[in-house]
C-alpha cells in the first residue's frame, strides 16, 4: 500500500511541499446502508486507513465492476421521452446512515464525474455500490 499524505503525493507528481500549495482536504458526507458501517469500521480497524481512504480503494478496485452494472442497466425511453439508462441496481433497499469522509478537494471531482460517466445518480449511490462490492470481496 502506497503512503497517502499530502507530502508524499506532492512527491509522487515532482512537487515541493514547501514551495507548492498543499492540496485542500475537505469533509464531506455520503449515505450508505446501515448495515455497510460495521463492514467500514471493521475495514478502518485492519487497515488502519480513514473511510475516505477506503472508499477511493473500493472505487479503484471496483472501477471494471461498476463500469459492468453500468453497460448492463436497463435503457429506457427513446421514442416518446429522453432515452435514459436506469441507475444500477443497489444492493439491498435499507435504512441509509451517514458516513463521514475526508478527501482532496480533486478528488470530488473525480468523484462527481465518475457519478456521471456511470450513471450512479450520487456520490451517496456510487459509495454504496463501491463499498458493498469491495467489502464483500475482502471478507
Amino acid at each position: 500500500m502506497t503512503e497517502s499524505t499530502p507530502t508524499a503525493e506532492f512527491l509522487r507528481q515532482g512537487m515541493n511541499p514547501a514551495v507548492d500549495v498543499a492540496p485542500v482536504i475537505k469533509p464531506s458526507v455520503v449515505h450508505v446502508p446501515s448495515s455497510l458501517l460495521s463492514l467500514v469500521a471493521a475495514e478502518r480497524q485492519r487497515s488502519g486507513r480513514s473511510n475516505g481512504q477506503i472508499l477511493i480503494d473500493a472505487i479503484e478496485a471496483g472501477h471494471e465492476h461498476l463500469v459492468k452494472l453500468h453497460n448492463e442497466s436497463n435503457s429506457i425511453g427513446g421514442r416518446l421521452f429522453t432515452a435514459r439508462t436506469a441507475k444500477p441496481q443497489l444492493p439491498v433497499a435499507q435504512p441509509l446512515s451517514p458516513l463521514n469522509i475526508r478527501l482532496y478537494k480533486q478528488d470530488y471531482e473525480v468523484l462527481d464525474r465518475l457519478v456521471t460517466e456511470l450513471g450512479a445518480g450520487s456520490r451517496s449511490r456510487l459509495a454504496t455500490l463501491a463499498l458493498a462490492h469491495y467489502l464483500d470481496r475482502s471478507t
